[in-house]
């Protein structure tokens, strides 16, 4: 979210884009002084006490809870088969946390990936939920596991939680990492303070899941979207970094429904009242008249799609609309790599 602070930066950001056991009870019978007839033997009973099948009631439950501040989606997918996969996947393994996370596992997120949702907590700073549909399979997981653990001498430590494989994941991460395989081609990556909600969401998804079909609700997307983010509670850190900083953040990335290449960006600002938004919509229009005057930017053809940017301001709501052609997107990459090379 650092890059908030002007509306190129955000679309660059943007674009470049990422649990409970079951228990049970047991009657003990006794006897007196008095004679009572005795209990029934277990071979008599054995057929009486048959346990009914565990059966979900309700919607079925969701990795992203109400109270959650950060929400992130990507049809890794739909970014596969565009023409700027090679592109966003070099953009993505450019990432320090990624390079982190990942270490010596041979996991490329754009290649094996098929979904993702990434979720943090209000509550507690650090804990969060990575939610993966992948057609790496378990055995691919359960290798990518073991190439960290050596890589780091060390030996994996699998172990068993209400029937689901679950290991530590080997790499320095603050808060560490836990991994669980929910299923052939889900996994959860998620952090000790919520390992009990991922298990009994993954729980949840077990009893009602046909096959390997995909039970979470929060992986519906629209048709043409590729990615969308909400940020329900902007970090104090974060606010301090932005000019006007919105209460609340909603962005979009989608393909054209008619134009094939091009995506567009959404995005929506909440205020605290319509005097707060109609000052950030200056302030951002001011921004984005500026860099479109630069040189650097006029001179990749990047002037056009910041001039033709919309934004409004409608009551405490501040939206900015732009929209990109892939050898737009293309050089928008070009500059971010050339600034790594200047900021490295």
């Amino acid at each position: 979210m650092e890059g908030i602070e002007s509306p190129m930066r955000s679309r660059l950001l943007v674009t470049s884009l990422l649990l409970a056991a079951l228990s049970g009870a047991s009657a003990l019978g006794c006897s007196s002084a008095q004679e009572e007839p005795p209990p029934p033997s277990a071979e008599a009973t054995a057929g009486d006490e048959e346990v009914a099948p565990e059966v979900p009631t309700g919607p079925p439950q969701s990795y992203v809870a109400d109270d959650y501040t950060v929400v992130m989606r990507l049809d890794m997918e739909r970014v596969r088969a565009s023409s700027l996969a090679g592109e966003i996947g070099a953009q993505v393994r450019s990432y320090e946390t990624w390079r982190e996370l990942l270490g010596a596992s041979g996991i490329d997120p754009i290649r094996d990936f098929d979904r993702v949702i990434a979720t943090a907590p209000t509550s507690v700073v650090g804990e969060s939920i990575l939610f993966v549909r992948h057609h790496l399979g378990r055995a691919g997981i359960r290798d990518a596991v073991l190439r960290m653990s050596v890589d780091r001498g060390q030996r994996p430590e699998w172990r068993e939680v209400d029937g689901f494989e679950v290991v530590d994941w080997p790499a320095d991460t603050d808060p560490p990492r836990i991994v669980v395989l929910t299923s052939e081609s889900e996994l959860v990556m998620t952090t000790p303070g919520l390992l009990e909600r991922a298990i009994a969401v993954a729980h949840d998804h077990r009893l009602r899941r046909e096959a390997d079909e995909a039970i979470e609700p929060a992986l519906a997307l629209e048709e043409l979207t590729i990615a969308t983010v909400a940020v329900s509670e902007l970090t104090e850190r974060t606010r301090s970094r932005i000019q006007h900083p919105p209460r609340s953040l909603d962005v979009e990335l989608s393909d054209d429904a008619t134009e094939q290449g091009r995506v567009h960006l959404h995005g929506s600002g909440r205020y605290d009242d319509a005097a707060s938004a109609e000052a950030a919509r200056a302030y951002f229009s001011e921004q984005r008249d500026f860099y479109a005057g630069q040189m650097l930017v006029r001179a990749v053809g990047l002037d056009g799609p910041l001039r033709d940017a919309e934004i409004t301001a409608e009551g405490d709501v501040l939206e900015v609309r732009a929209s990109f052609t892939e050898e737009e997107i293309q050089r928008v990459f070009g500059l971010l790599a050339a600034m790594q090379q200047f900021t490295q």
